[in-house]
């Protein structure tokens, strides 16, 4: 089965530039990426960014702590909505720190 993810791209990177204009030092560890590649992204105008929609793989990856992803997808599948609140509480306060 083929996915064309090119939507989500575009605007997953729009998103992302908005998030490192407001401040790429501090966007820079929650992107995964280095403040220079966050203030290169910072300036990147939308109508460029369009482009990326020629890309039809996924362009995001679920990143960090595979124990993390685990037991959200878990909750999720079990319809555990406070294992699911919890863990996306822990995961608010991991980006916070």
């Amino acid at each position: 089965m083929k996915i064309d993810f090119s939507s989500v791209n575009v605007e997953y990177l729009i998103h992302v530039r908005d998030i490192a204009r407001e401040d790429p030092e501090m966007a820079a560890p929650l992107l995964g990426m280095s403040p220079e590649l966050a203030s290169l992204l910072a300036q990147a105008p939308a109508d460029y960014l369009a482009k990326i929609a020629q890309v039809k793989v996924p362009l995001i990856a679920a990143r960090g702590d595979t124990v993390w992803w685990y037991r959200l997808f878990k909750a999720l599948v079990e319809g555990n909505t406070e294992e699911v609140d919890a863990v996306l509480q822990a995961a608010s306060l991991t980006v916070l720190s």
